[in-house]
């Protein structure tokens, strides 16, 4: 039986009896088919590759991107070490922070009324301030990365090892002027120079947890920033500083920490004393801040405007792992993610 035009040169054998008529097959035929199916197959593998390669790429995934961080300035060297410490591991998938160093309030006020996604400050975001934000996006992250503390810092010459809150409160109101005054002055003498920053999160920190929202009155030495707070105290071995204990390190100044005592066990709302740790004088140790006997403990946030599949939300979830919480107890912070144990000492 002749082929149709174009068609496979078949022979058909007609089974009788009512069976079905079945065409058979020449290896000719054979052969063209699989050459066929083969030039389809390609094709087909072609056309899924070009398709793959014409959609249009995602520009941010949470390991690739750009994003611009507000850091607190107060905190600034460890958060700019996790900074550094994601980027070494993502840069290579297209992965892009920047950063500025600001105050929190700074930070905060921009991350309200301005486009930045995402802050790392020393206070959380008042009820007034999440209802700014949740007028322009669904939802806001917020992670208490890590706590860490205000230390109270003097010339390392300075014989003064230990110090009241009560004492701190005086000095900064105006009340205590010279170092003999101190409980504990062990042979210290002269006026007492103040330095600090102004409008950071140090003044923040003296104004609402030390003098209950009182202003500083003691005649003070103004500093840019922790470092040249640090560097002031250096020549001045009659000076009281105030910065965040990473700095103590990352300032590489020579300085002396003082061991800091809560007398009332009322005074501090935010973190309040255990009563066992009242009276006791305390180094800003990650036990004693993790404890709450260090009397000048504060917490680390971090906040986002975060979107599903965004390198904010990876940055974030980078930081709050352990991989992250592991750089903040590296650098004497406690981290606020996960679980602590302390050693007993032998």
């Amino acid at each position: 039986m002749p082929s149709g035009s174009g068609g496979f040169s078949a022979s058909v054998v007609c089974l009788q009896q009512g069976r079905e008529t079945l065409p058979t097959f020449s290896i000719h035929d054979r052969k063209r088919m699989k050459i066929e199916f083969s030039i389809r197959l390609v094709l087909l593998v072609l056309l899924a590759f070009l398709i793959d390669r014409c959609a249009p790429e995602k520009p941010e995934t949470t390991t690739k991107g750009h994003l611009h961080v507000l850091i607190a300035e107060s905190v600034a060297p460890v958060i700019v070490a996790e900074v550094n410490e994601f980027l070494s591991i993502y840069a290579k998938n297209g992965a892009n922070i920047t950063y500025s160093i600001v105050s929190s309030n700074e930070a905060i006020e921009s991350f309200v009324i301005d486009t930045i996604r995402c802050i790392i400050v020393t206070r959380p975001l008042t009820t007034e301030e999440r209802r700014q934000v949740l007028q322009h996006e669904t939802d806001i992250s917020e992670i208490l990365l890590a706590y860490d503390g205000l230390a109270g810092v003097v010339h390392y010459k300075n014989p003064v090892e230990q110090i009241t809150t009560t004492e701190l409160r005086e000095i900064l109101s105006g009340k205590m002027k010279r170092w003999e005054q101190l409980s504990k002055a062990k042979g210290a003498n002269g006026p007492i120079s103040v330095v600090v920053q102004d409008s950071s999160d140090v003044t923040m920190f003296l104004g609402t947890r030390l003098l209950h929202g009182q202003p500083i009155r003691s005649p003070i030495l103004r500093a840019a920033s922790s470092l040249l707070t640090l560097r002031t105290l250096a020549g001045r071995p009659q000076a009281i500083g105030f910065v965040g204990i990473d700095w103590i390190d990352s300032g590489r100044v020579p300085a002396k920490v003082l061991e800091v005592a809560e007398l009332d066990a009322k005074a501090d709302t935010t973190f309040p004393p255990p009563i066992e740790s009242v009276g006791k004088f305390y180094t800003p140790h990650p036990a004693h801040i993790y404890r709450s006997y260090y009397p000048m403990k504060r917490a680390i946030y971090f906040y986002a405007k975060a979107r599903p599949g965004t390198l904010v939300n990876g940055f974030g979830s980078y930081v709050a792992n352990k991989d992250g919480q592991r750089l903040f107890l590296k650098r004497n912070l406690v981290p606020g993610t996960q679980p602590i144990r302390l050693r007993v000492p032998e």
